[in-house]
């Protein structure tokens, strides 16, 4: 790739990301920070030692599923612009670099001064968690949403000094979020916060939705969706699976113990809900929950004129 070529497909990287992260609610990232580098086992493409690393993003929100962390996000961007390889070889190999690279980053940002100095001005809990997102985007049609993930899932033999998470979003992952909240922002006379399940690690009197999608539910194939109206409140689970009678009945489960009593309605969203294919198999996978007083109903998030038979 030429040099000229390299520069624009990392600038498509970059606005696809910013997109991403303000979808999410990541508005006060702090962008392109450069970080001292302390380990002289760090080099660059050339192999000489580096000075520096280039931090593209940092996050920084207290975790709502632990009472007493503060997670810093080091986001991480990669894109190709002729489109993700065909090849998984080349796919896990390009995977291993960056993991990597995104390790070295933590490894010195973590004891950086001026790090440190952003989490204290931010009111951080006691304990500081720093992981990296790694936003891996294709700019080319044929594979901007490709999933990828399951030709990486794989990897092995990453370098020993991999010890830090590194969580990896695809076009695919991307396109399930943003199909999701294109949804829920066509619902009329209606406001969503994004819903954290309880996980018994907080205190209960802290509230359980936001404006920002934590690490934990960017990568998970399930979003939940706390959404408000004049006649209540409903929670919107969102899931990353084709409809069948099984995962419905496993995503209702879900739902109702995620509401604790809360929700009057809850709605659950496949991409590929049909009421004229699916009616009867959901009406199915609900008996067992007859005796629950929510209303319970499946949609397809993903727009289309099928859309309408949703409310037939």
């Amino acid at each position: 790739m030429s040099g000229e070529q390299s520069k624009k497909s990392g600038e498509y990287g970059e606005k696809l990301a910013e997109s991403f992260l303000k979808a999410i609610g990541w508005h006060q990232d702090l962008k392109a920070l450069t970080i001292p580098c302390t380990d002289g086992n760090h080099t660059g493409s050339g192999g000489n030692q580096r000075n520096t690393h280039g931090d593209d993003r940092v996050f920084i929100y207290n975790n709502p599923f632990y009472e007493s962390r503060t997670d810093v996000v080091h986001v991480t961007v990669k894109n190709n612009i002729g489109g993700y390889s065909e090849k998984d070889s080349d796919l896990k190999t390009a995977l291993k670099g960056f993991v990597l690279e995104a390790n070295e980053i933590i490894a010195c940002a973590q004891y950086d001064t001026s790090i440190h100095e952003l989490v204290t001005a931010f009111a951080g809990r006691r304990r500081h968690e720093h992981s990296s997102l790694l936003i891996w985007t294709s700019s080319h049609n044929d594979s901007f949403d490709r999933d990828i993930l399951g030709a990486c899932a794989t990897v092995r033999a990453l370098d020993e000094a991999c010890i830090y998470n590194v969580y990896l979003v695809d076009g695919a992952r991307i396109n399930f979020i943003l199909s999701a909240l294109d949804h829920v922002g066509r619902e009329q006379n209606a406001t969503h916060r994004f819903y954290f399940p309880d996980t018994g690690l907080v205190n209960k009197s802290d509230e359980r939705h936001g404006r920002f999608l934590p690490l934990e539910l960017v990568v998970a194939d399930m979003l939940p969706l706390k959404v408000s109206t004049s006649e209540g409140e409903r929670l919107h689970l969102y899931v990353r699976q084709n409809f069948d009678e099984e995962a419905y009945t496993r995503s209702i489960a879900l739902a109702l113990s995620l509401t604790g009593g809360w929700g009057q309605a809850v709605r659950i969203g496949f991409p590929d809900y049909n009421a004229a294919q699916h009616e009867r198999i959901a009406a199915k996978a609900k008996l067992p929950f007859d005796n629950r007083q929510a209303d319970i109903s499946a949609f397809c998030y993903v727009r289309s004129n099928l859309n309408a038979l949703e409310n037939a």
